[in-house]
């Protein structure tokens, strides 16, 4: 499909039908001010990510740590709860 060019005036007063436009019919769009080229519009690809149906069987297959371990990251975990004082205001220095 051809690159339509507009203006960003006509972009941000047709902004739901130019989005529309591109979501479903896969049209690309230049936005211009006068002349120049100041951003592109078009369809976002899909993500490549990890299959949610696969999640179980990755999780299986990862190293699994002893009870022992588990009881001491737990201790670990309530340590810093014990001894962590969160200030008031975080962004104070």
């Amino acid at each position: 499909m051809a690159v339509v060019a507009v203006t960003v005036t006509e972009f941000s007063r047709g902004l739901s039908n130019f989005l529309n436009q591109v979501q479903y019919q896969g049209q690309t769009l230049d936005i211009q001010r006068g002349k120049k080229l100041v951003a592109r519009v078009l369809p976002a690809t899909a993500t490549e990510g990890f299959p949610i149906a696969q999640l179980d069987e990755m999780l299986a297959k990862m190293p699994h740590i002893s009870a022992a371990e588990r009881l001491q990251w737990v201790e670990d975990l309530d340590s810093l709860r014990t001894n962590f004082s969160a200030r008031s205001n975080p962004w104070a220095l």
